[in-house]
């Protein structure tokens, strides 16, 4: 090993040395043959060989140990997303059981309400008076009592009101046995009323992730968490819709990449003159770059309420 060491240590001084003079061509080609030579030594030298494989198993292990890091790094951090999440869909939320009592309300005798649309605005249309029609109650001991009102005032036709504007379902693309009955809906949750003010809202399901899903416009029907959400909707006229959807190579934007998906959505909903549940559930998905995403949708209505709803009171900051 000395001896190896002390070859290559002179080759290089020497080549060192002579590098800042201008070199015949006699003398590069005898530095050439030099290296020629030290590189077959050291090729064929058993040290050499011992150190190459030293180098190589070094270089393995090192690999191993960049792998566990890597290994390591990302079950933390996908514990600390999963922290994340977690706190970011129970954030200033408590839930009932399902029986409809919220244990340790603090909140007192509440009432449970929708806005009708008939607030008093200013010259700058900012929202002076709130105009709600009230449904409910929270009492003090936090229980949920629903008493709807028996006839209200519809404000479309329902083949127009079905969905919202921002529903990836368009009503142009459901079947309607009476497109002109009367529809009113007061959309995914309700209002919280404490001294006429709203405090929060209401919503209504299996999981705090579907509920909060469903009911967001900006993640609607895209996230996949498995679970349902519950509201009421009236119609003046029985009628029934249904619909269909298959998008097969479903894409869509998502950091760096796209999503892709093949993707059901069902309709089928049987109203009843009077109120009716609506039911959507998500129950199958596809997870891509870390998060679920729906690929099976089914929208109902229901006839009772389901024994593991519960409701989710969301209170504002």
């Amino acid at each position: 090993m000395r001896k190896l060491t002390c070859i290559i240590s002179i080759l290089f001084l020497f080549i060192g040395m002579i590098g800042f003079a201008q070199l015949t061509p006699e003398q590069q080609k005898q530095i050439e043959e030099a290296q020629k030579k030290a590189m077959e030594f050291m090729k064929n030298n058993p040290q050499t060989k011992d150190i190459m494989e030293q180098i190589k198993a070094q270089e393995a292990n090192k690999k191993v140990d960049r792998k566990k890091n890597e290994a390591v790094t990302e079950k933390e951090n996908a514990i600390k997303k999963a922290k994340h999440m977690e706190e970011y869909y129970w954030r200033n939320k408590v839930a009932s059981n399902t029986n409809g009592k919220f244990a340790n309300w603090e909140r007192g005798d509440v009432q449970i309400a929708y806005y009708n649309g008939k607030g008093k605005r200013n010259k700058d249309f900012s929202l002076l008076i709130e105009d709600y029609v009230v449904i409910g109650r929270i009492n003090n001991e936090g229980v949920v009592t629903m008493n709807l009102p028996q006839t209200v005032k519809a404000n479309k036709v329902i083949s127009k009101g079905l969905f919202p504007e921002m529903h990836e379902i368009v009503n142009e693309n459901v079947t309607f046995s009476n497109p002109d009955a009367p529809y009113f809906w007061y959309g995914y949750g309700l209002d919280v009323l404490q001294g006429g003010k709203s405090i929060g809202r209401l919503y209504l399901g299996n999981s705090e992730r579907a509920t909060h899903n469903l009911a967001s416009p900006n993640i609607m029907y895209k996230y996949g968490d498995i679970g349902y959400l519950l509201y009421w909707s009236y119609v003046s006229e029985a009628c029934t819709a249904s619909a269909d959807i298959v998008q097969n190579d479903f894409s869509f934007p998502h950091g760096e990449n796209d999503i892709i998906l093949d993707r059901n959505s069902t309709v089928e909903l049987n109203f009843k003159a009077g109120w009716n549940m609506i039911k959507i559930s998500v129950d199958e998905y596809s997870e891509q770059a870390g998060q679920k995403w729906f690929t099976n949708m089914v929208i109902t209505t229901v006839t009772a309420l389901p024994t593991d709803a519960k409701y989710y009171f969301k209170y504002n900051n």
